[in-house]
């Protein structure tokens, strides 16, 4: 049975939570600086999972670029702020209409990388590590309420509003800056004295339902109540990023220490 839309107002209080928790863990490790930072780019491609039927990854390459910041507080335990930029994309079904979406989207995260490994950037003895990351994020992108093809599927869904010619009252494009929770993994090699280079996976879960267009496809009104579907398969979209970045070696005020270093 479909279930009585229920506002989500617990998901705030979480993020300040995480937030929280996240800072608690980086004052925890910023004493032990070893006064380093590197600077990156990052290319590859996006998968976006939403409210399509199909939803296999890497089904259409989106192409993906960035760059990132990252303060290393030792050989273990850095801070990584990053942007990306590039489409969103995918065609399949909904309800076994035919469904799809094309747009861009921007993404700016802070993230704590954790590496398995001591890594140390230009340091032969400790060049190389697996690595995860996890922080807070936020989002912007387009969403475009399309109520002549929403209709194909639910002609009953309460954002649908029909004129009194009989005609589908058109929504302009809408902003949406939406909070994000981002955690991965990876692994990172050095290539030269300040060079290193990386492969990760990345994934975003977002705290809104129209990346792909869709916002609860499936709601409706019975009577003045609207009614959606709470099943995991029609609630927030997720994005997964997998690419390569290079890495170039910075300091921060007076080059670190290599006897420090080593000890890390």
């Amino acid at each position: 049975m479909p279930e009585i839309r229920v506002k989500k107002t617990k998901w705030n209080a979480n993020m300040k939570r995480l937030a929280l928790v996240f800072a608690i863990v980086l004052m925890t490790v910023s004493g032990h600086a070893q006064r380093t930072a590197d600077i990156g780019i990052w290319g590859g491609t996006s998968t976006v999972w939403g409210d399509m039927d199909n939803n296999a990854a890497f089904e259409t390459f989106n192409p993906t670029f960035g760059a990132y910041f990252r303060y290393n507080f030792n050989a273990r335990v850095a801070l990584r702020a990053m942007f990306l930029t590039g489409s969103m994309s995918r065609e399949g079904t909904v309800e076994e209409a035919p469904w799809e979406f094309d747009k861009s989207a921007q993404d700016l995260t802070l993230q704590a990388e954790i590496n398995y490994l001591k890594y140390i950037l230009g340091k032969k003895k400790l060049r190389f590590s697996p690595y995860v990351t996890i922080g807070v994020g936020v989002s912007y992108f387009s969403y475009t309420f399309r109520p002549e093809d929403v209709y194909v599927f639910n002609p009953d869904h309460p954002e649908i509003e029909i004129d009194g010619s009989g005609n589908f009252v058109a929504r302009g494009e809408e902003s949406e800056v939406v909070p994000t929770i981002p955690f991965g993994f990876g692994f990172k090699y050095t290539i030269g004295e300040r060079l290193g280079l990386g492969i990760e996976y990345q994934m975003r879960k977002y705290m809104s339902d129209r990346l792909d267009d869709l916002d609860d496809p499936l709601a409706y009104k019975n009577g003045n109540e609207e009614v959606s579907y709470n099943q995991n398969s029609h609630n927030n979209d997720w994005v997964g990023y997998l690419g390569v970045h290079l890495t170039y070696k910075i300091y921060i005020g007076k080059k670190a220490c290599p006897a420090y270093e080593s000890k890390q």
